[in-house]
């Protein structure tokens, strides 16, 4: 049986690109398949623009980390631990990436 355990977006900075702020996002979703005890972590980034003309566009220029897919064998009673764990590794990442 799978398992949701995460599905998050955390904003981790912001950016002007062309004149227009962008927000920098880290994102998250997150599976845990208990019968396998494997969890899987999708992580992507984003930049998402802040003008009310352009909501919901976003944009993932070059300087971003690629998208990562993260596969971890683990107890359900340790999952939701590991999951937070890697989400906030990834906003690191994305945060340090920023110019």
């Amino acid at each position: 049986m799978i398992h949701a355990l995460i599905d998050t977006t955390r904003v981790v900075g912001s950016v002007e690109s062309g004149g227009v702020p962008q927000e920098v996002c880290a994102e998250a979703v997150g599976n845990h398949d208990r019968s396998g005890s494997i969890l899987t972590v999708n992580l992507r980034a984003y930049l998402r623009t802040t003008e009310h003309g352009h909501l919901g566009e976003t944009a993932t220029p070059g300087w971003l980390p690629a998208p990562e897919v993260v596969t971890e064998h683990v107890d359900a009673e340790e999952a939701h631990e590991m999951v937070n764990d890697i989400f906030a590794s990834w906003c690191r990442k994305v945060a340090d990436a920023i110019p």
